[in-house]
């Protein structure tokens, strides 16, 4: 990959394209798009078109969700009864580098790792696979939170014991994944539920 930067400051690939596509390609306006993550980390560039006033972006979720292809994508059957996938429960990150933010959890699987891909990205903790090291589930008929290990190479643990199969979670359960120590907070349960 050979990134080079244009006159108005769109990065693009210069082994794939010989000018910036940005610019010649209007129809890029208003959509975000993460640059190469091995030089420029999490951040994104908006694309807009030459002589544009103004740099408008639009979270890349936005973009994906107004383009209309939603075949072939599996949802949740609450998010397909709902129009959306709401908030269940949180994981509160308590000790590590990302202490203090907060990570939504939504109805069936949730999957934890470092990758971008996963529904719980925790950034920061090498001692975490990157993708699949462990799974919360929340299953709306029985009312129920589980947490189980996944495919990782780190123990993780649940009230500081190791965890092997799936098991129950309970509110503000402790939880360690890599070198990162979460609170659980469950939202929906006995005394809440959302509403189809």
């Amino acid at each position: 990959m050979e990134m080079k930067k244009c006159e108005n400051g769109h990065y693009y690939d210069a082994s794939i394209h010989t000018e910036c596509p940005y610019c010649n390609n209007a129809s890029n306006v208003g959509v975000t798009m993460a640059l190469d993550t091995s030089s420029a980390g999490d951040r994104t560039m908006p694309l807009t078109s030459a002589g544009a006033e103004h740099n408008v972006t639009r979270p890349l979720f936005e973009a994906v969700q107004n383009a209309g292809d939603d075949e072939g994508r599996t949802v949740a059957l609450i998010q397909k009864d709902m129009g959306i996938d709401p908030v269940v429960g949180w994981l509160v990150c308590v000790n590590g580098k990302e202490k203090g933010r907060d990570y939504r959890i939504h109805t069936d699987n949730n999957y934890i790792g470092r990758s971008e891909k996963m529904d719980v990205c925790i950034r920061g903790d090498e001692t975490i696979s990157r993708e699949n090291q462990a799974v919360i589930t929340y299953d709306a008929k029985e009312r129920s939170y589980y947490f189980s290990p996944g495919d990782g190479r780190s123990i993780v643990r649940v009230n500081d014991k190791a965890i092997f199969q799936t098991m129950k979670l309970e509110a503000y359960d402790r939880l360690v994944i890599g070198k990162t120590e979460f609170i659980f907070l469950p939202l929906c349960g006995e005394k809440f539920e959302w509403e189809s």
